[in-house]
């Protein structure tokens, strides 16, 4: 191997024998020459300012492509709900007022998501943002909202960018819309992640949450409505108490007496969804050694026993005059019955 010091000393017994004047004309370019690369220097220059050119522009194009969903303003009367809602009773929550004011006082931050409704020019159907909706057309003012062509699928898939981030879904308004969902027949998959449901065991969790609404019948879900702090135990626990997702008439009348109280008047959801429960709770106890007799036409005796009486409940609206027939028969209805039994006895 040899030093830097050899290395140095064989180069330049390489070019000891080179005349410098060749070497200098060699090196020198003609004026041609000169000419030539001025031109061929310039056109490099100008293909790159033509790709720098051309990249800008592709990037131009591309943030309008992103930008092509613009937000805009729409008449909020000209929008209706999502087929498949996944909100109950939006008015009547109880921060749904100071929503409105919110909007009010700040303005509408997040648009909506709406798709064109086919058919109806300048109408919209809404994937998500209901109670913006909803507060907008309480307000009497423009609703802002992203327009995007969308299947039926992809409507409800959209509306759960929303419930993926938002903590306010409550249990009966997710189990709810996941039933509504799967009456139309669709996936456990399509549902899941309609719902913003990304973790573990995700499809057995759908089917909790339809099975238990399927216990309930629509119309008292709606009439209680989202109940933010009641859980599924506590909604399994009502469901248990109805037959065939059908209230009997005693719990029909039951819960028609609730609705009469001023508790219920006065409350919101969750304190109603305690009186329904505690109605049909007592109603289930009362009706254990109650009975119903149809006397004809669809028309519906009750009689209550206890361990001492046993009551008759005749609709006199149905049945007019026959509680006074009754009560007029009823010394020669006792002496039959009497006769009756010592007839059994003997």
């Amino acid at each position: 191997m040899t030093n830097p010091k050899e290395r140095s000393l064989r180069m330049k017994s390489l070019f000891a024998s080179a005349d410098p004047e060749v070497l200098s004309k060699h090196n020198v370019p003609s004026p041609d020459e000169q000419e030539k690369r001025r031109i061929g220097s310039a056109a490099v220059k100008s293909m790159d300012r033509a790709f720098v050119s051309i990249e800008e522009e592709n990037k131009r194009l591309h943030d309008q492509l992103l930008a092509a969903e613009s937000i805009i303003e729409l008449d909020p009367d000209r929008i209706v709900p999502s087929f498949v809602n996944d909100r109950l009773d939006i008015e009547g929550n109880e921060t749904f007022r100071a929503f409105v004011d919110g909007i009010k006082d700040a303005g509408q931050k997040l648009p909506i998501l709406v798709r064109p409704i086919a058919g109806k020019p300048g109408h919209y159907q809404a994937a998500y943002g209901h109670r913006r909706l909803r507060a907008c057309q309480v307000l009497k003012r423009p609703v802002k909202a992203i327009v995007r062509e969308m299947t039926d699928e992809e409507l409800v898939v959209s509306q759960g960018i929303e419930n993926s981030e938002r903590l306010n879904l409550s249990f009966i308004e997710q189990a709810f819309f996941a039933l509504k969902l799967k009456e139309r027949r669709y996936s456990r998959e399509l549902i899941s992640d309609a719902l913003g449901r990304k973790e573990g065991q995700r499809l057995a969790y759908i089917s909790i949450l339809t099975n238990t609404a399927a216990l309930i019948p629509e119309d008292l879900i709606r009439l209680i409505g989202p109940a933010p702090s009641v859980g599924r135990p506590k909604w399994e626990k009502l469901g248990s108490l109805i037959n065939n997702r059908s209230l009997s008439t005693s719990q029909k009348q039951a819960i028609a007496d609730v609705k009469a109280s001023s508790a219920w008047l006065e409350g919101g959801s969750d304190q109603r969804f305690a009186l329904v429960m505690q109605s049909l709770d007592q109603s289930s106890k009362d009706t254990q050694d109650s009975f119903e007799v149809v006397v004809g036409d669809g028309i519906i005796v009750l009689a209550k026993r206890t361990e001492t009486t046993t009551r008759f409940s005749i609709p006199d609206n149905r049945l007019p005059g026959l509680s006074d027939w009754l009560l007029q028969r009823l010394p020669e209805l006792v002496e039959e019955f009497d006769q009756s039994r010592k007839g059994s006895l003997g």
